[in-house]
């Protein structure tokens, strides 16, 4: 239905002398108080009219009323949906934070152990070395035989001297090696406790 516009009715303008004349006739011509209660007595026409009016007044209202609430209603929504587009952008942020942090612990945790590895294997092989060469001067030193001529060393002494002293070089290195790993392992320590501070 289209809205009804609520009209005031105009305000009738003041009667003339004949409408008085007219008015204080018919009035003296009553009789009595029930002639005036006639007077203000409405027609069945009349009382329809005026409850057509009351109820095209009251429609219009509940029209205007069921509007204005759908409109807050309809601002209500825009409003919650906003708040939750935004709070569903701010915790998705946060879990790929989460996860950034999770990832990059990961993989500082992997570089650690693939150092230590790798380092542990470079020394067992160093190590395996200087065995292979201080079994083997060993084995020169039993089999050397007696110098024939005093003045002039015999070239196995000369090698043997040299794997001497190579061995040594390696022994020496071989320390460090071990050095570095204990070093290496006390930092690894430190990661760890650290990681697990981070996690907690």
């Amino acid at each position: 239905d289209p809205p009804v516009s609520c009209v005031l009715p105009r305000r009738p303008p003041p009667p003339s002398a004949t409408g008085w004349a007219e008015f204080l006739n018919a009035s003296g011509g009553a009789r009595g108080e029930g002639g005036a209660v006639a007077l203000l007595t409405l027609s069945d026409q009349e009382q329809h009219e005026l409850y057509e009016a009351a109820r095209l007044v009251q429609g219009a209202f509940r029209k205007y009323r069921g509007r204005r609430l759908k409109e807050q209603q309809e601002l209500a929504a825009a409003v919650i949906q906003r708040c939750y587009r935004k709070y569903k952008q701010l915790t998705w942020i946060a879990l790929k934070f989460a996860l950034f942090q999770r990832m990059t612990q990961a993989a500082i945790l992997i570089q650690s152990k693939f150092r230590s590895y790798a380092e542990q294997k470079r020394f067992q092989r160093r190590r395996r070395a200087a065995v292979l060469i201080q079994q083997r001067f060993r084995s020169l030193r039993q089999h050397r035989g007696v110098l024939t001529t005093p003045s002039i060393p015999p070239r196995s002494t000369f090698l043997t001297l040299k794997q001497d002293q190579a061995a040594r070089k390696i022994m020496r290195f071989l320390r460090r090696c071990r050095h570095r790993m204990e070093e290496l392992k006390q930092n690894k320590e430190v990661d760890s406790l650290q990681t697990r501070g981070l996690a907690s």
